[in-house]
């Protein structure tokens, strides 16, 4: 893979901080149910999904501390909705896995 593909690859969503914290909002990952409609939920995944890579985007840019100063202002619901969604994609799109414990 030449550099430019790399780089090309690896562009992120440039956002600043307010307006990744109103996309994150505007998600509103926290109010999908079970009888939230097929339109519904893409729209309010792909929302997360675009805030999500405009978090990691954020990080390469400003380093960890500028993301908590944007989670730092969700409340509890949509903090703990967005953070299982990011789990939830980071594992579905990367090698991570949970680490077998040792036996005690």
């Amino acid at each position: 893979m030449s550099e430019d593909d790399k780089t090309q690859q690896m562009q992120r969503i440039e956002m600043d901080g307010s307006s990744i914290e109103a996309l994150v909002r505007s998600a509103a990952i926290e109010e999908l149910r079970g009888d939230s409609t097929e339109l519904e939920r893409r729209q309010s995944l792909s929302r997360g999904a675009t805030a999500l890579d405009a978090l990691c985007g954020l990080s390469d840019r400003q380093g960890t501390g500028a993301v908590w100063d944007v989670l730092c202002e969700l409340d509890r619901a949509q903090l703990l909705s967005f953070a299982t969604f990011a789990v939830s994609e980071l594992a579905e799109h990367t090698q991570y896995h949970w680490a077998d414990r040792p036996d005690d």
